[in-house]
């Protein structure tokens, strides 16, 4: 009795193995699941700090300024200052990134200006902007007094620039002639440009969350928003890639009658264990190459933190429970047709169950702890999906029970799945002809 169980596992381990290596050792497969997540981790390490660096060459020489002398005053002091959009951009951006040396270094900074402003005739601009495209000058700025005074006119600032000009040296002249446009405008009125800056810049504020334990947690977006969204759609990625190999192939094996060639030397749920068990294996390495391109992007940023181990924990947990749930309804689609457009009118129904939990995602997000969130946790086969998202999104840990029951529902449902699938595959695999339709699959789960 043991020979025949190891006889019967080394067969379906020998049927996983050959669908692991047909599916993982092709050029396609490792392409997209290993050679572009090391891309993507090589382009972020190696590039990017390139680019950075190539964005910060120092804008240098002498640019002409048309304007009244207040304006032409005001247009000096910014430029010295080195105020731009970026700089106001970066200074909002959380303490952890900027102040965490790999995350700053990896950040674009305003590059500095070594600039010397003259003043131009206006009579005299098409003459300057000859120079302007023969590079001697850098470029000339044209401000009509009405942009100062405010008169209703719809005359706007013009900037004239080389066709070379770098778009990091076109911040530093626009945000600096902007600056100065306000600030002559404040000081024509006899105000403080500086202090009114102080009086209207608003502070950070962080958001406190006090639990009922009496412990104090700091709100973030980040965690709450994306991270709870990237958990889920890297579990839908790692599950259904894997699951859409697993029915493509069973197809393309009955159609082609291989699968006569397979059952003459494995038993019918011999192979359906060995095609479930090898896709399983291109899932963990899906899933293991995506991951820790996600979690190097977020310890380079400092954001480690954001993903606690336990929820890495559970991740794994809904994750084999999520595969087979999607694999067993994958392989009795497959078994069951005998042409890929055969098994659209199959799966169309099953995939709009399936992206209930996309299109819910928002409402999941703001309330983890609700109705809508708790019925859909106990609900195969979205309870995966959901579980992930509330157990990432919530602020408050789930209550334990829940978590329990939602796995023991799910490991309930992952082996009635396979019993199904196991009745659908054994009637399906060799059946020809006519797709049958979901009320046949039904009857072939009680005949099987």
């Amino acid at each position: 009795m043991q020979y025949e169980r190891n006889y019967t596992m080394r067969k379906a381990l020998t049927v996983a193995w050959r669908e692991f290596k047909h599916t993982a050792m092709t050029k396609a497969f490792l392409f997209g699941a290993i050679v572009m997540p090391l891309l993507m981790m090589g382009l972020f390490i190696v590039v990017v700090p390139l680019l950075t660096e190539s964005n910060n060459t120092p804008l240098v020489g002498t640019v002409v300024v048309l304007a009244e002398d207040d304006v032409l005053e005001e247009i000096t002091i910014q430029i010295e200052r080195g105020n731009t959009t970026l700089t106001e951009v970066l200074e909002k951006l959380p303490d952890a990134i900027t102040n965490d040396p790999i995350a700053s270094a990896l950040l674009a900074t305003a590059p500095k200006s070594d600039i010397t402003i003259i003043e131009g005739n206006p009579s005299e601009l098409d003459s300057i902007k000859a120079q302007v495209r023969d590079g001697i000058y850098k470029g000339v700025i044209v401000v009509p007094d009405s942009t100062v005074t405010q008169n209703g006119n719809e005359d706007k600032i013009e900037i004239f620039i080389p066709s070379s000009f770098s778009p990091n040296h076109t911040d530093i002249l626009t945000s600096a002639t902007s600056r100065a446009v306000v600030d002559a405008r404040l000081k024509r009125l006899s105000h403080n440009p500086a202090a009114i800056r102080d009086l209207i810049r608003r502070p950070r504020a962080t958001a406190t969350r006090l639990s009922n334990d009496g412990a104090e947690i700091q709100d973030n977006e980040i965690a709450r928003r994306i991270i709870p969204m990237a958990f889920m759609m890297l579990l839908w990625i790692a599950t259904f890639t894997s699951g859409q190999y697993l029915l493509t192939t069973t197809i393309e094996e009955k159609s082609n009658k291989v699968m006569e060639v397979l059952l003459s030397a494995v038993s019918p749920m011999q192979l359906l264990g060995g095609k479930i068990l090898g896709q399983a294996g291109v899932s963990a390495v899906i899933l293991l190459m995506y991951g820790s391109a996600v979690m190097a992007g977020l310890l380079a940023f400092a954001l480690g933190d954001l993903v606690p181990v336990l929820h890495l924990v559970l991740f794994a947990i809904y994750f084999v429970i999520a595969y087979f749930m999607i694999a067993t309804i994958m392989a009795a689609v497959g078994s069951a047709v005998n042409e890929l457009r055969d098994a659209q009118s199959l799966m169309g129904p099953i995939m709009l169950v399936m992206v209930i939990p996309m299109i819910i995602w928002p409402v999941l997000s703001e309330h983890p702890n609700g109705m809508l969130a708790t019925i859909t946790s106990f609900t195969p086969p979205l309870l995966p999906f959901v579980m992930i998202l509330r157990v990432t999104a919530s602020t408050e840990p789930i209550a334990i029970w829940q978590i329990v029951l939602s796995i023991g529902v799910g490991i309930v449902s992952v082996v009635a799945m396979i019993w199904m699938c196991a009745r659908i595959f054994r009637i399906g695999v060799l059946m020809q002809g006519k797709p049958p339709s979901i009320l046949q699959l039904a009857k072939w789960i009680r005949q099987g």
